[in-house]
Parts: C-alpha cells; sequence; structure tokens
C-alpha cells in the first residue's frame, strides 16, 4: 500500500510511506531556505514521488495534517485540490463523519484558518508574529492571490474531556478503547492533482504526532504523549494523552498542558526570537539557577486559571518579573541581546527551564496512573510534538519517570506530521502489517545527490574552491580532526527533523576548549551557546551517564564524564549526545578514524548552516557554506573540497 503524506503548517513536509516504510521524504524549509516554512509546492512532491519511483496514479490514499488553525494553501501547487468530501472509491469509516451527518453540521463551519489574519494586519499575536516569519509567500496570500482550504481542528470528544480537570486531577479517568474515538480522528477528503482524483483523510494534529512516534518506536503497546507550543491548553488543541496497541491507537484524554507556549513566549521574553528561541532557551537556562520557580506554577491550564486567573504565559512572566524585582535584579537587561547572560535572562530562563521539567514529568504520572488504573499498564512511553525536542526535560522523564522505556522519533516537531499520518492511514485505518523498529530507525530520508550532482555543484562554484578526488573520505576526515581542523561532512540523504545527525554536519575536535568559541564563529551564533557531542556507540557509556543508550537522535541529554571533552561540556556538566552506529554510514566511520588517532571516540557535531538559515540540503549549499566561512575544509562526493 502507498500513502502520500502532506503536512501544511509550519515545517511543512511530504512523504511517501510504501507498506509501513518512510520510501521519501522532502522538508519544504530545505527548500525554500526559509527556517519552518509554512506550505507546500509542486517541487515538494514532485521530488518525493520521484525519490519514492512513483506517480501520483500509483498513491493508494493521501494523508492531509496541518498545524492547528493554519489553512491548508493549495494555491502553491498547479492544478491541486482538496475538499471535505469522500472519494467514491474510499469505504475508510470515520465516525466524525457519522456524527456531523447525524446532528446535520456541516463541515464549513469547523474549518480555521490564521494566515489570512496575519498577514491582512488583524492579528498581533504571538503566533501571527511567527507565521508573518516563515510563510515565504504571505504577501501573495494577503493579495488574495492563492487559493487556500480551511483546517480542520475539531474531531470527536467523550463528555469527560469537555469537563474542566487540572493536572492531577485527571489521573482520576479511566481509558475507554471504543472504535468510535479510535476512527474520529480523521475526515474523508478527495485529493486531485493535475487530473487525478485520490482517496484521503484529514488527520488531526496530535494524533498524526502520536502515530508518528507509536509506529516508529517498535513497541507492541506503549503509552503515548504529545505536546507542543500551540498556545491554547483546551480540549487536545496543545496535545494528547493516548495508548497504542498493536496497530490501533486511541486518544484517552486531553491533558490541557500550555508550558509549550509559556517556554516559546518567555524565549521571546529573554530575546531569543520568536522563531527558534526555545531551543537557544534550552541552552542558555544552564547558565542560571531556577531562582523564581514555585511549585504552584505546574500544572495545566486549568490550574492556572484556577490559581491566577490569567493566562499560563501572562501568569508566568509577571510572576517570574515581580519576583526579579522584589530581590533586586537589573530589569533593564531582559530581552537585551548584547546582556543575555546577565543574571535576569539566565535566570529567567532557567526558572523556565525547571517549570517545564516539572510540569512534563508530572504530565507522564498522570499518564502512567490512568492507564494502570485502566489495566493498561506498560513500561513504554513515545513522546512527540514539538516540546519533546527538550532533551533535558526528556532526560528527567527517563530518570524519574514511572517508564521504563522512553522513545521519540527525530522529527518529533511538525515535520514528522506527513510521516505521522501517512502511518496512521496505514495502520490504524488500513490494519496493515508494522514495518520493523529497523526499517523505520534511518533518519537519513532526503534526497539522495547523485556523484553528476555533486560534480556539477562543484563545476558551478568555479574558482571559488578547490576540489580533490579522496581514496578514503572518512579516514581522511578523521585525520583532519585530530589534526584540529574545522570540517563540513555532507553523505547521503539529509536528516529528517531539526537536528544535524552526521549527514549535514560540521564537526570539530572536542578535546580543545578553544573549539567552542572558534565553531560559534564560523557559524555566526552567539558565542554562549554549547554544541552536542557524536559518539561511538559502543563507547557512549564510558564517556557519558544519566541518559538512555543508545540514543541515536540527539533527543536526550547525559552528564559527562571526566574533563577530556571540554568542547562539548556544557557549563552544568552536561552535552546533549548522539550514539552512532552502523545506520550513520560512512560519519561512523569518520569518528572511528578520529578514535584511531586521537583516542577519543567522540567529535562535535553541530549543523551545517548559517545563522538563521535552515541545515543544509545541496551540494551547492554545502558549497556556499564553505566559501562563505573559514571552516578547513568540507567532504561530499568522495572529494576533500578547500576554498580556493
Amino acid at each position: 500500500m502507498i500513502v502520500l503524506g502532506l503536512h501544511f503548517g509550519h515545517d511543512a513536509a511530504v512523504c511517501v510511506v510504501r507498506d509501513g516504510v518512510v520510501a521519501g521524504f522532502v522538508s519544504r524549509e530545505r527548500r525554500s531556505r526559509v527556517k519552518r516554512a509554512v506550505g507546500l509546492t509542486a517541487a515538494e512532491l514532485d521530488q518525493v514521488l520521484a525519490d519514492a519511483g512513483i506517480t501520483f496514479e500509483q498513491v493508494d490514499y493521501c494523508a492531509i495534517t496541518s498545524t492547528q488553525h493554519v489553512e491548508l494553501v493549495t494555491g502553491l501547487i498547479d492544478d491541486f485540490a482538496v475538499s471535505y468530501t469522500r472519494h467514491p472509491a474510499d469505504t475508510v469509516r470515520s465516525t466524525k463523519e457519522e456524527i456531523d451527518r447525524r446532528e446535520g453540521a456541516t463541515i464549513e463551519r469547523s474549518l480555521t484558518r490564521s494566515l489570512d489574519r496575519a498577514f491582512d494586519g488583524t492579528d498581533t499575536s504571538y503566533a501571527a508574529q511567527l507565521y508573518r516569519r516563515i510563510f515565504p509567500e504571505g504577501e501573495r496570500l494577503a493579495r488574495g492571490g492563492l487559493a487556500t482550504v480551511g483546517c480542520l481542528d475539531v474531531f470527536v470528544s467523550r463528555d469527560s474531556w469537555r469537563q474542566p480537570a487540572r493536572l492531577l486531577d485527571l489521573a482520576g479517568r479511566r481509558a475507554k478503547l471504543d472504535d468510535a474515538v479510535r476512527l474520529g480522528f480523521h475526515h474523508p477528503v478527495t485529493v486531485t492533482w493535475r487530473g487525478v482524483a485520490k482517496p484521503g483523510c484529514f488527520v488531526q494534529h496530535h494524533m498524526a504526532h502520536a502515530a508518528s512516534t507509536f509506529y516508529r518506536s517498535g513497541y507492541e503497546r506503549a503509552a503515548i504523549l504529545t505536546h507542543d507550543g500551540y498556545g491554547n491548553g483546551r480540549s487536545y488543541h496543545s496535545g494528547l494523552i493516548a495508548y497504542g496497541d498493536g496497530n490501533r491507537i486511541w486518544a484517552v484524554s486531553p491533558h490541557g498542558l500550555s508550558i509549550g507556549g509559556v517556554y516559546d513566549r518567555v524565549a521571546a521574553e529573554v530575546g531569543l526570537g520568536v522563531a527558534g528561541g526555545a531551543g537557544k532557551l534550552m541552552g542558555l537556562a544552564p547558565y542560571g539557577k531556577p531562582a523564581f520557580f514555585r511549585q504552584q506554577f505546574v500544572g495545566n491550564d486549568e490550574d492556572f486559571a484556577a490559581r491566577f486567573g490569567t493566562g499560563p504565559a501572562r501568569a508566568w512572566i509577571d510572576h517570574c518579573r515581580a519576583l526579579a524585582e522584589a530581590k533586586g535584579y537589573d530589569l533593564s537587561a531582559l530581552g537585551n541581546t548584547e546582556r543575555t547572560l546577565d543574571p535576569i535572562n539566565v535566570d529567567f530562563a532557567s526558572s523556565t527551564q525547571r517549570l517545564f521539567e516539572e510540569t512534563y514529568l508530572a504530565a507522564t504520572d498522570v499518564t502512567e496512573t490512568i492507564l494502570r488504573r485502566s489495566d493498561l499498564a506498560t513500561g513504554n512511553l513515545c513522546l512527540s510534538g514539538g516540546t519533546a525536542l527538550n532533551c533535558p526535560s526528556n532526560s528527567k522523564i527517563f530518570r524519574e519517570g514511572p517508564f521504563q522505556n522512553v522513545f521519540i522519533e527525530p522529527s518529533c516537531d511538525d515535520s514528522g506530521l506527513a510521516i505521522g499520518g501517512a502511518l496512521y492511514v496505514t495502520h490504524n485505518l488500513f490494519d496493515r502489517p508494522r514495518a520493523t523498529a529497523a526499517q523505520l530507525a534511518s533518519p537519513y530520508l532526503g534526497h539522495l545527490y547523485s556523484t553528476e550532482e555533486v560534480d556539477a555543484a562543484i563545476a558551478r562554484a568555479g574558482e571559488r574552491v578547490r576540489a580533490v578526488p579522496c581514496a578514503d573520505a572518512a579516514d581522511a576526515a578523521g585525520r583532519d580532526l585530530a589534526e584540529n581542523q574545522v570540517i563540513a561532512w555532507f553523505e547521503g540523504g539529509s536528516e529528517n527533523g531539526p537536528r544535524a545527525l552526521g549527514h549535514r554536519s560540521l564537526l570539530a575536535n572536542p578535546g580543545f576548549a578553544d573549539n567552542w568559541a572558534r565553531v560559534n564563529h564560523i557559524k555566526g551564533r552567539e558565542l554562549w551557546r554549547p554544541f552536542a557531542p557524536a559518539v561511538l556507540e559502543e563507547d557512549a557509556a564510558d564517556w557519558f551517564e544519566g541518559a538512555p543508550l543508545p540514543s541515536p537522535y540527539m533527543l536526550f541529554t547525559a552528564l559527562v564524564r571526566g574533563d577530556r571533552l571540554p568542547a562539548i561540556t556544557h557549563v552544568d556538566g552536561s552535552a546533549r549526545i548522539q550514539t552512532v552506529g552502523a545506520m550513520n554510514g560512512e560519519f561512523r566511520r569518520v569518528l572511528e578514524s578520529f578514535r584511531a588517532r586521537s583516542g577519543l571516540p567522540v567529535v562535535m557535531n553541530t549543523s551545517l548552516n548559517g545563522p538563521g538559515e535552515p541545515i543544509v540540503e545541496t551540494p551547492d549549499e554545502a558549497l556556499a557554506f564553505l566559501a562563505a566561512t573559514t571552516a578547513d575544509a568540507l567532504y561530499m562526493g568522495g572529494y576533500r573540497i578547500e576554498r580556493a
């Protein structure tokens, strides 16, 4: 069975899933060069179908998703349409559709839009500010030049879900596994492209997150917790507690968390930006102390409403400001990017990180209690949604939470929704056999560039670069690193998700402390920002502790053992590790070569991109990075390349 997954919201992406295995994946931001880009174009669809070796006529079913409230911008794809009507050949049951029919509800009344308001000036919210930065064609939309289809955010519910409940009170609920809910988080659609109509369905945002992490985990049974930065914690819009068993996934309860939105807004408050600020906040937090943290702020949206009578972000930010003023902090530095490491900013960050960790840990406890009380106890937990990118929180859940095993897929941000929607269709709706964990383990799902494409890019670079054929590129790269050179490494398909995992990476020797500042200078980043280590899987336990091993996707934080890795050891002794095994291809041989020469099985690994840019995708972009920076060399396509 072939399913085409299309995610139209921010971090837009498209994928092909064939018999439960991802056969092609294309991220919009990598092609548009706009970080977290919204919307899909025909170029992404053509590319993913070509990579999968199929045509649209061969697709059996389509899975459509979007970010909450973000309309589908269909006008960027030629001769393309999505309608919320059932295709004549579609026999998949949707209880959402059945309820609407029974109640006489029209789908149009449920559809939402947010991009149009962001660009016509009527919406000044945090989300609108984000969309104005990440939607390249926003002005065309504002002028009425792009066709759109509203987003479907309202699906089935239970009476108990409509009752306001504080976070800890949710533990008294029971899971009810029935088809009314299992088949209620999608709605039939018909997708028409270039004259060919295909059956499909729109999959609810957090159900797609749940499917992406559960089906890729390899677990037969698991608890699932999803959450992201969506500001409204009411209903299931900010996330779900769910349960997976075999091919089936059930929504168990909304959790009402708002901590993702709080975290995003604090990042903006301390001057780290609207887009991408959360990742910086995670790196800033260890410089401070959680001086403003108070247990009373741990909870969900209902807790905040009951305790403070205002929204979570406003309540938390006002509390931190007031306490800082009472304690004598210099508030004039708050949000000043030239004074990021001042006490007010670092303690604000540290306190928010502590609040995030305690809130998420409490949510996992509630999840475990609900399932245990429902006779569905499991030792496995799957996390997804953008908040699952918070490595210290993930590690705390692993160390202190009630689950023995914790899995997070590499594209737990919204770029994974295309895959999640397609897997939801394949398994939960069509009951097709699941692929093995090994078949779904590789994050390297991007387009493979041929030798001819690399050669052509080098020719286009002309006199800017000098390329020398390399008999053993991995061995030569390891030698360069041992000699303390900073190198770019470009290999195979690009990584799925926002973290560089060795196929589009900038590498350095972690044994030299000054490489921390050196590589930040090369990338044009703030000098305080930390770097991550990549470590050979079999050696990881000798150098790091306190995280699950193996840890292949850079999603957990460990403590560094010893003092031989100063360039990747953060100020609190931590590091965001990636273990490197056989699936990592030639990148593993780079580490082996470096170990043989230096005695260190660890390299500094950061993404291959300039400031504010998406990770490099193409050979031309890799060459442009080399030409524009002071990196010593680029390894790509069997060449060692230097600036001329």
